[in-house]
């Protein structure tokens, strides 16, 4: 099966500086939604008629200037190409089946050309206000909120600074990261020496690992964030 990859050209100074003020963004989107009976995609549910990957891209078009967006897509890879060709680029996982997210965050990075990267995982829905932040720092989003579940990732922080990702902890991570400046290159290293083991990783401990090796973020609480995880039909009802 052919794999769906973007070609990255030879780089001149001039592109090189124009990519520099700019942002590479991954939508994690490999996965199936096995809550839903229909087995497809998360990012074919439909919220008010749109197709939740179309909410996303939406969203981030309409707050960064021209962002370089790429999409990691696995099951039925192919009708999701299908319906948002044009709209954002493409990489496949074709191993979403077993992998876990560090994989397809590894195949995104790699095919970006940037040098700041945000990713955020497929199954959120959330607003404009949730990307009104500083981005001169490398940060992760929390959720002071409630808004997602229990069972979802928890982050501890000192002074806003993460400490580190985990279960069972209080506040939850709203499942958005950004790598900018020294966490970006650690993270450039960390996939230059991925190995098989690696891809059973989750997205969070790519962070952790980030961070034991001398990275920092930040822990951004935007004040209107407005942030769902979809997991079932229900949950946009």
């Amino acid at each position: 099966m052919k794999r769906h990859t973007v070609n990255i050209k030879k780089i001149n100074k001039e592109t090189k500086k124009n990519i520099d003020n700019k942002i590479s963004i991954a939508l994690l989107s490999a996965g199936v939604g096995k809550k839903i009976k229909s087995y497809e995609p998360r990012s074919l549910i439909k919220i008010n008629e749109k197709f939740l990957l179309q909410h996303q891209i939406n969203t981030l078009k309409q707050f960064f200037d021209e962002p370089e967006i790429v999409t990691v897509v696995g099951c039925y890879a192919n009708k999701i190409i299908k319906k948002f060709r044009g709209q954002t680029k493409f990489v496949e996982n074709q191993l979403y089946e077993h992998t876990n997210s560090s994989e397809s965050l590894r195949l995104a990075f790699n095919n970006t050309v940037c040098s700041s990267f945000m990713f955020f995982h497929g199954d959120i829905l959330f607003n404009l206000e949730t990307l009104k932040i500083d981005y001169s720092k490398s940060f992760v989003i929390k959720d002071s909120n409630s808004q997602l579940k229990d069972a979802e990732i928890g982050l501890t922080n000192v002074n806003n600074n993460l400490s580190i990702m985990s279960y069972g902890l209080d506040e939850r991570w709203a499942q958005i990261a950004y790598f900018t400046g020294r966490e970006y290159d650690i993270l450039k290293n960390i996939f230059n020496k991925f190995e098989d083991k690696d891809k059973k990783k989750l997205s969070f401990e790519i962070i952790n690992e980030v961070t034991a090796m001398g990275g920092s973020f930040m822990c951004h609480s935007p004040l209107k964030m407005d942030i769902l995880e979809i997991d079932r039909i229900k949950d946009v009802k």
